[in-house]
């Protein structure tokens, strides 16, 4: 009965950069920006993409430092960069201002530290309204609350095989609910990452998906609802977003 009404919902688009994603910025002003790492590689890259067809604005941007490196922060069409002093004191040293429309870099300092005031000089507009309004983050609770029993009786879940907490979020009268389940035991037992979109209506499950096969430990913030999307990450490689 799950699979049939799970094949009735499928993502509107799909984005895999090649390596894993480590971090992704919510939209803004219609765009999203990811960081994507390669561990073994010591390799840091960033990808911007339509936040509603999946348009691929550009990707594969190495800037700043091949490592040590990160998204500060994302204001209006402004993706800003920090470095780090060194790398074994990861203190916030260095800044990088990339036109998100184009990916070309406007604006750098290697020795800023911090000072808003030298951002506001050089042009960027740090407090700007975000079109697409604000993201919504899930929220937590314990499998044994009472306000999730409906939720796990929809999914198909049962409690006592959820290790730590439930997420859940509704959008246009859809319930999006994700938690781990355990599988194995011993030094090789692992947890499966669960996402379902729900009619709570109905108590249908109008699409599924396993965020993570066999993760090693519980993971928060499964996905993101921005501007009717849903958004989320399978196998650390893969984003997808789904229009519940």
């Amino acid at each position: 009965m799950v699979a049939l009404f799970a094949r009735k919902m499928q993502p509107a688009w799909e984005f895999t950069p090649g390596t894993p994603i480590w971090r992704l910025h919510p939209p803004v002003e219609g765009r999203i920006i990811g960081e994507v790492r390669d561990p073994d590689g010591k390799s840091a890259t960033f990808f911007a993409l339509d936040a509603v067809t999946g348009n691929c604005l550009w990707r594969d941007k190495t800037l700043h430092d091949p490592w040590w490196v990160a998204i500060e922060r994302v204001v209006g069409q402004k993706l800003l960069l920090h470095g780090y002093v060194a790398p074994d004191f990861p203190v916030l040293h260095g800044i990088t201002v990339v036109d998100i429309p184009t990916g070309t870099v406007v604006w750098a300092d290697p020795e800023w530290n911090g000072d808003e005031a030298a951002l506001t000089a050089a042009g960027v507009e740090l407090h700007p309204a975000n079109a697409g309004g604000e993201p919504v983050f899930p929220v937590s609770a314990e499998p044994g609350d009472a306000g999730v029993q409906g939720i796990l009786a929809a999914a198909g879940w049962g409690a006592a095989t959820i290790d730590g907490p439930v997420e859940f979020a509704e959008q246009g009268g859809r319930i999006i609910a994700a938690a781990h389940m355990g599988t194995g035991a011993g030094p090789d037992a692992r947890l499966t990452h669960r996402l379902v979109v729900l009619d709570p209506g109905t108590g249908r499950v109008l699409f599924a998906d396993t965020l993570v096969a066999a993760a090693k430990g519980v993971a928060p913030d499964a996905f993101f609802l921005s501007g009717g999307m849903l958004y989320y990450i399978r196998e650390r490689t893969t984003l997808c977003a789904l229009r519940p």
